[in-house]
């Protein structure tokens, strides 16, 4: 029986020492191509709830960015009293949609995965051209997944919206209202 027990574990620890090595042998498995998809949180420049999010294809090719494109949508509504008469109040709502095609890269991190990108848009409604720029932050899971937070920080040029709009407003104090802010994401990245 003893030489039994002696076998046994000179062959689990042979049959270990075997699989051990395979392991360190297999080639590691990097990604081919990731689609990230965000969902919008926030808006800075909106005062109320803000959606729309961001997508996302990466590759593995180094000096080549990577393409995705960022959308935010919201509504607002702003009152103003007229400066001739006091009762009569003027009611605007607006609804905002800004989008952007952006590029961006995977700057590689032993613990965490950052992109860093820039990109162009127009907010739609008024043809108002927008500038972005962003980062996101994320845990890695496997090869196959990330979990990641994002800020896009969006400028838009101050707008008139009642010129834009074609609007002749009279004895109202409209000044230029800025869409600049922050769209604030949660995501995920999965890889194939």
């Amino acid at each position: 029986m003893l030489n039994k027990s002696k076998y046994f574990r000179k062959l689990s620890f042979s049959a270990c020492l075997i699989l051990c090595m395979s392991f360190l042998a297999t080639t590691a498995n990097a990604q081919f191509i990731g689609i990230n998809l965000d969902a919008a949180i926030a808006y800075s420049a909106a005062s109320g709830t803000a959606s729309g999010g961001a997508v996302g294809i990466s590759h593995p090719v180094p000096f080549i960015p990577n393409l995705g494109a960022s959308r935010v949508i919201f509504n607002e509504t702003e009152n103003t009293t007229s400066s001739a008469d006091a009762n009569s109040v003027l009611t605007l709502a607006t609804k905002t949609t800004i989008s952007t095609f952006n590029f961006f890269y995977n700057i590689p991190f032993p613990v965490v995965s950052i992109a860093l990108g820039i990109g162009a848009g127009t907010m739609t409604e008024l043809s108002t051209p927008v500038s972005e720029a962003f980062i996101h932050i994320g845990l890695p899971f496997w090869n196959t997944i990330e979990f990641h937070l994002g800020y896009h920080a969006m400028s838009v040029s101050n707008i008139d919206i009642t010129s834009k709009s074609g609007i002749v407003v009279t004895n109202y104090n409209l000044s230029n209202k800025s869409y600049t802010g922050g769209m604030t994401t949660i995501g995920v990245q999965i890889a194939f």
